[in-house]
């Protein structure tokens, strides 16, 4: 069998996340630009805390009205009102002179933005559930979104530039996820077979681990952002193209044996931050320390996308799953940016390096069970030697795993290669619609590079006997 390749709809599905990041980025940078001008240099890390509650809200807001909204059509049209509001009110950043209209355009723009991230996040998850290639397609997507960003902020005119990409950015992303490829499946594609885990420890641990990465992240980030606002050092300059390499490394290795060897490369890139934080406050080794610490947000990022990612199908809630990390991540660095600035202010850059390497300890502590169970888990998915006896049911597992199909469209397979039903009956005997099912039918025939039930029969024999 011809190995696995990424479709074009997986391509678009990282560009639609690449768009949405990228027209995020675009508007935190800009409200602290402006806070500097309105408030003072010395505001700006209080506004960027406010944001970042703002975003955290905003991505809850996502389950909550999908909640609120059962019918498919209804979610549509929410989403794209709150599409055309976040566009009006980003605009408005630039025009918002005075304290107010200004707090409350950053307000509505990062909580609009936060619930259409929610969408993404939720949508990537469940279309990409399975895939080989979700860390590298969240990785180059959002690395891409960093270089799109640096082009913006150092070689093209602005605010002109701003509107555009914006408008353009949110526009994609709207009529991506409203207007679906034929086998995209924004509805839920549960439930899982009953022997799926449900991981609640899991989620546990991803969250604590989440947590204290976002320590350090926000240490790192109070001290950056506050020396960007004073024009003491340009963040948005050439080094911040460490970024968006540490994104696209950190989304190679989380495809390599199944998640195994990216906490672990996670927690190593902690502790090169933790050494970064006496370069900061030194012109000479700036570029050093603001390098490292790039790098390692790109591989902190990538863990708490992708891990969640990965959970949100297997949740109950999946929609709420899916953005967590980002939840996570925002509140956690909100209540760690003044206390960081004030310790920096009292203390300088070694006090907050003695804390990183602590809580770099803790990581790894906490993430050690995790990685355990990534090693045994490896171990027992490994597929069984060509000597031993495979049942049916084994084969068409195999088959499954080897082309990256969920567990909904393995039940779907089952039926096409086991039965002659039509398209109907398996829709009655799976309790979904005959839609469904012809969407999970196409998703099948692309990832199994087939165009018929025939070739795909032939396919799978074709398989069980190399």
């Amino acid at each position: 069998m011809k190995k696995q390749k990424i479709t074009s709809s997986e391509l678009l599905c990282g560009l639609c996340f690449a768009l949405c990041f990228f027209a995020f980025m675009l508007t935190e940078a800009l409200i602290n630009e402006r806070c500097a001008d309105i408030f003072g240099s010395r505001s700006v890390n209080s506004v960027y805390t406010c944001g970042l509650v703002c975003t955290g809200v905003g991505f809850l807001s996502f389950p909550l009205l999908r909640r609120i909204c059962k019918a498919e059509t209804a979610r549509k049209t929410a989403l794209l009102i709150i599409g055309v509001l976040c566009l009006a009110v980003t605009a408005g950043l630039l025009f918002a002179r005075r304290p107010v209209p200004f707090l409350l355009s950053l307000t509505a723009a990062l909580f609009l933005f936060g619930h259409i991230g929610g969408c993404v996040y939720y949508n990537a998850a469940m279309y990409s559930s399975g895939s080989r290639y979700m860390g590298r397609m969240i990785g180059a997507g959002m690395g891409l979104a960093v270089f799109l960003q640096f082009i913006a902020e150092n070689l093209a005119p602005q605010p002109v530039t701003f509107i555009i990409s914006i408008f353009l950015s949110v526009a994609f992303v709207m009529y991506f996820i409203i207007r679906a490829p034929k086998n995209w499946i924004p509805e839920n594609p549960l439930p899982y077979s009953s022997d799926s885990p449900k991981g609640s420890k899991t989620a546990v641990i991803l969250i604590v681990a989440v947590v204290l990465m976002s320590l350090v992240a926000g240490m790192i980030d109070s001290v950056l952002t506050a020396f960007n606002a004073e024009k003491t050092y340009d963040i948005y300059s050439g080094v911040r193209l460490f970024y968006a390499l540490g994104l696209i490394l950190a989304g190679g290795i989380a495809d390599l044996r199944e998640r195994k060897y990216l906490p672990i490369a996670t927690v190593c890139t902690i502790l090169l931050s933790s050494v970064c934080m006496f370069f900061l406050s030194k012109e000479v080794s700036y570029f050093a320390g603001t390098a490292l610490m790039y790098l390692y947000s790109g591989f902190y990022v990538i863990f708490f996308t992708v891990m969640f990612l990965d959970y949100a199908p297997k949740s109950r809630c999946p929609e709420l799953w899916a953005g967590m990390g980002r939840v996570v991540r925002s509140l956690a660095v909100a209540a760690t940016v003044l206390p960081a600035w004030k310790l920096y202010d009292a203390a300088g850059c070694t006090a907050l390096a003695a804390a990183s390497c602590l809580i770099s300890i803790g990581i790894l502590l906490v993430l050690l069970p995790y990685i355990s169970r990534a090693v045994i888990a490896s171990e027992q998915s490994k597929e069984p030697s060509e000597q031993q006896e495979l049942s049916p049911q084994e084969r068409l597992k195999l088959y499954a795993r080897r082309c990256s199909l969920t567990p909904r469209e393995t039940e779907v397979l089952e039926k096409l290669l086991t039965t002659e039903d039509d398209l109907q009956v398996i829709a009655d005997n799976l309790y979904i619609s005959r839609r469904m099912v012809q969407r999970y039918v196409s998703s099948i025939y692309e990832k199994t590079e087939t165009k018929t039930r025939l070739g795909l029969y032939q396919s799978y024999v074709n398989f069980t006997v190399n």
